[in-house]
Order: C-alpha cells, then sequence, then structure tokens
C-alpha cells in the first residue's frame, strides 16, 4: 500500500497510468519501459519511463515519472491513499 509518495511499486505505479490514459510503448534498454499518453488537438504526447524493480522506488525516482507524465503529484498521492 502506498503512503504519500513512499512505497509506490511497479505495480502502483503502471496501474495509475493506466488509470490515466497511458499505455505500454515498448520496452528499453535495461529493465526500463516507455508508456505513452498520446496528446489530443494540440496537447503534446506524455511519455514516461518505468524502470522495472520488485521492491519500491525511491522518491526521487517517483518524483521523475510524475514530471514525465505531467499529472500533478496531489493526484499521484491521492490515488495512492485510496
Amino acid at each position: 500500500m502506498t503512503r504519500k509518495l513512499r512505497n509506490w511499486t511497479y505495480r502502483d505505479v503502471t496501474h495509475f497510468l493506466k488509470k490515466n490514459g497511458f499505455r505500454f510503448l515498448k520496452p528499453l534498454k535495461g529493465s526500463h519501459e516507455a508508456w505513452i499518453k498520446y496528446g489530443e488537438g494540440a496537447e503534446k504526447d506524455r511519455r514516461v519511463e518505468v524502470n522495472i524493480t520488485h521492491g519500491s522506488y525511491p522518491i526521487s525516482t517517483l518524483k521523475t515519472m510524475i514530471q514525465q507524465s505531467n499529472i500533478h503529484q496531489s493526484d499521484w498521492i491521492k490515488w495512492g491513499s485510496s
């Protein structure tokens, strides 16, 4: 179970991204994946690089994914608390 920005796992991140319109794009080098949300109209496509891990992410790594997703951090926290 996530708590604010702590204890987010690969499963939590990918589930959140799917719920927000992202989908798996392709594998990247090493243990990374690209997830994408195609922009509508004048919106840009958003791409998030997700590291496949069996543990939880460091807060700095999660914040990078939050920034890449362009979804406000408070929305991540709200979803993680539910």
